[in-house]
């Protein structure tokens, strides 16, 4: 997920790799996180919860909040010292300008970033090298996007005015227009 499509202000729901996650800034920690996007207690998404003034992730249904460790740090119908839950937490890391984040809540892997690291690509944190981030959501498998990539005749369609393509000309009566 590219950073710069991300605001600090509000939690983010994607599905990726078949996973509904919520990524969200974790202002204690400096850091973005990813999470199952499902709180324990009623299975509410947690991408349409917020981010309280303490900056903890806070369910939309009854406003249980989360720190950046997954652990449940209140529940406001409960008393303080009650029993508290958590919520499954992906190693994450910022790399290149993109969280990216290991697909699997097992505690075995909790610390798998400080082993393997995402490819570093050195051209995008160069300031002379030029690029830019697009995300699209596909209804559809790799299969179809490849054979789209391969065929150039959508280019001037799929793509009018973002690409340098020569418009078909037409030919009426042996004149070229």
């Amino acid at each position: 997920m590219p950073v710069c499509d991300l605001d600090k202000r509000a939690p983010h729901g994607k599905k990726v790799m078949g996973l509904d996650v919520v990524v969200w800034w974790d202002k204690n920690e400096n850091a973005w996180k990813v999470f199952d996007d499902m709180c324990p207690h009623r299975l509410a998404p947690l991408s349409q919860g917020r981010i309280d003034q303490w900056g903890r992730l806070q369910c939309v249904y009854h406003g249980w909040c989360f720190s950046g460790s997954g652990d449940c740090k209140f529940i406001p119908q409960a008393p303080p010292d009650g029993p508290l839950a958590c919520v499954a937490v992906y190693p994450s890391t910022v790399q290149n300008g993109i969280v990216w984040f290991w697909a699997n809540t097992d505690p075995q892997y909790k610390d798998i970033l400080t082993k393997k690291k995402p490819p570093y690509i050195p051209e995008v944190d160069d300031p002379s090298f030029t690029f830019q981030f697009l995300n699209r959501d596909i209804p559809y498998g790799y299969e179809i996007l490849i054979e789209n990539i391969m065929d150039p005749a959508h280019l001037p369609y799929a793509h009018y005015g973002i690409m340098s393509t020569p418009q078909p000309r037409l030919i009426v009566k042996g004149v070229c227009l």
